[in-house]
């Protein structure tokens, strides 16, 4: 069984390929890096049952290169990590979005039922309920964190959210208030990426390359079935649906 990849010296050993790359060689960023690791798995049998064949068929070929290709993917995942971070993919809003929701109609209806029994101001809580939209749900989140911070002593023990649900909505809050543009926002031009991005891209770039030259290799040893053998770094598992019984 192989060692496991450490995500981090990954990065560093093909830090310099992909600084090395020419900026008019890099493509967009389209992978889904969770699948891609799982084809490599597949590709990198046929890599081994062929390690001593390709050498003397395809001198040319950088063997290996091929057989760091699962290091290649670990590397660009580590480097789409810390990309993830400065610029959040629409996934990532959403799913930031929907937390927001749940945790606003959590503190929410806690905050009514403190306001009915007198223990925090009703008009704190009606500022809040107004308004909509994705970036207003951000807002409350952060305006009913600090609603309940600053009732503290006086609703101590007598409502179920709890610190680190305050401490989420805060989070969370601030997160989608610094990322979501307002909805009547002029267009902004597009803007260069991020050097996190940048890296991210690159990387790719490096592994699409590399994968497109294992696939030919395949297909060299293997005219009939490479795909099966080397498959796409985006390919789907599909089930076939069985024919209709007559």
């Amino acid at each position: 069984m192989a060692d496991p990849i450490d995500p981090k010296n990954a990065y560093e050993k093909h830090l310099p390929a992909a600084q090395a790359l020419q900026a008019d060689a890099i493509l967009p960023f389209r992978l889904d890096l969770d699948l891609a690791l799982a084809n490599l798995t597949t590709c990198m049998r046929f890599v081994s049952a062929h390690e001593h064949d390709i050498p003397v068929h395809l001198p040319k070929i950088d063997l290996t290169a091929l057989l760091a290709l699962p290091e290649l993917a670990v590397a660009t995942k580590f480097a789409a990590l810390r990309a993830e971070q400065e610029a959040p993919s629409e996934s990532v809003l959403l799913g930031k979005l929907s937390a927001a929701a749940r945790l606003r109609a959590q503190l929410l209806s806690s905050a009514r039922a403190l306001a009915e029994q007198g223990l925090i101001p009703e008009a704190e809580v009606d500022v809040i309920v107004a308004g909509r939209g994705a970036r207003d749900r951000a807002e409350d989140c952060i305006s009913l964190a600090d609603l309940f911070r600053k009732h503290a002593p006086a609703i101590a023990g007598k409502h179920p959210v709890s610190p680190a649900q305050i401490d989420e909505a805060a989070e969370i809050g601030a997160f989608l208030v610094t990322h979501l543009r307002p909805t009547n926002a002029p267009k902004a031009a597009p803007a260069a990426p991020t050097p996190a991005v940048d890296i991210r891209n690159r990387l790719a770039t490096l592994l699409v390359r590399e994968h497109a030259l294992l696939q030919a290799v395949a297909h060299y040893f293997h005219p009939d079935d490479w795909e099966e053998l080397a498959p796409p770094l985006g390919a789907r598992s599909v089930k076939r649906q069985k024919p209709a019984e007559p």
